[in-house]
């Protein structure tokens, strides 16, 4: 999860970045300012399974969908 608030140099909100000991999923919500001071909102949700496998689910909020898609490019690229 560092990792990917890290890349996107946003701020986590309501201390969603403290993850629980043993915890298999959790969800974290960031904030931030893009270019031109667009306003974006992520919500990062990722699980483990038994296997170790990892899955992230990315949800964006940005004043227009070509920021969105951004978003969600920067993380596919990282």
């Amino acid at each position: 999860m560092e990792a990917v608030i890290g890349i996107l140099g946003m701020q986590p909100c309501e201390g969603s970045e403290a993850v629980p000991p043993n915890a298999r999923s959790h969800t974290v919500l960031l904030a931030g300012i893009f270019v031109g001071y667009q306003q974006v909102l992520v919500r990062m949700s990722s699980g483990i399974d038994a296997a170790n496998n990892v899955a992230m689910k990315l949800v964006v909020r940005a004043e227009s969908l070509e920021l969105s898609e951004a978003v969600h490019q920067i993380i596919q690229d990282a």
